[in-house]
């Protein structure tokens, strides 16, 4: 029976500590709609001093601190506070957004993924929003290992949105992983057949190839010192391959120079048709 009584007197008292934590907030939050930062700012930091409520009530608690520092110019507060506020879970979406802002306009990348994971974790309705915008984040940043999962997820949830198989792509590229790279390009083309930077980036890949290969037979033919037939028709045969490897890249490189000109592409294509004895077509790109 005192087992009970404790039991229902510790629930009461959380309650009644509950209640009024939800007080004091409002209280203070009437203070800050009416725009009077400081008072606000000192209401809050009362509250969350003295330990009542709960950890997400809490985390509102901190997430209004660190408005309130920012409205007054206290930027590193701000930013302290709201990540206090992340770090248990605030549900407030206004928090994230302005703590994203600050580290924008700092164009501090580290920041700005901490709010985007904590925004994953702590709002399943936003996950998704929060996962596109990391792959955009890792994407201009250049951290291409951190970029592969994030596609993996997109693309099983957008798997005919071009976009994401090009991040995927350029990431196995930039990691060195060229074969992966090639197959995350095609299905690119195959969501969007006139995207130009997937094309452009899986025409050079085989143009650069075929270029390399067909530069390295001709230039140990001409090492010769005295080549027979055999040689010459030997050489002659690895140059028609290396030909038509390079045609494969054709059709990629006129869709990504027709839609952006851009001066690798056209030497791409220059010395294309150059080397498949294309004279005339040649000259469209000299």
């Amino acid at each position: 029976m005192k087992g009970l009584l404790t039991s229902i007197f510790l629930m009461l008292s959380v309650f009644v500590y509950a209640q009024d934590f939800d007080s004091q907030l409002n209280k203070a939050n009437s203070k800050f709609f009416e725009e009077n930062y400081q008072e606000a700012l000192s209401d809050y930091q009362k509250l969350v001093d003295s330990g009542i409520g709960d950890e997400m009530q809490r985390s509102w608690a901190y997430g209004y601190i660190g408005v309130c520092n920012q409205e007054l110019g206290n930027i590193e507060e701000a930013k302290k506070n709201y990540r206090k506020a992340m770090e248990m879970g605030t549900p407030g979406p206004s928090f994230y957004a302005k703590c994203m802002a600050i580290y924008k306009s700092e164009k501090d990348i580290e920041g700005q993924e901490y709010v985007l994971l904590a925004k994953k974790k702590n709002m399943p309705h936003e996950h998704k929003k929060a996962v596109k915008s990391l792959s955009y984040l890792y994407m201009n940043s250049k951290q291409f290992e951190k970029l592969l999962p994030v596609c993996e997820e997109l693309i099983k949830w957008y798997p005919n949105n071009h976009k994401y198989h090009y991040f995927k792509a350029v990431s196995h590229q930039k990691l060195k992983d060229i074969e992966n790279a090639k197959v995350e390009y095609r299905k690119a083309i195959a969501c969007k057949p006139d995207d130009a930077a997937s094309n452009m980036n899986l025409g050079m890949i085989l143009f650069l190839k075929a270029n390399a290969a067909y530069d390295k037979a001709v230039e140990k033919y001409e090492a010769l010192a005295k080549p027979t037939d055999d040689d010459y028709q030997k050489c002659k045969q690895k140059l028609a391959v290396y030909r038509k490897k390079m045609r494969e890249a054709e059709p990629m490189l006129l869709i990504a120079y027709k839609a952006k000109p851009n001066k690798n592409v056209k030497n791409a294509l220059y010395n294309l048709y150059k080397k498949c004895n294309d004279f005339n077509t040649a000259k469209q790109y000299q």
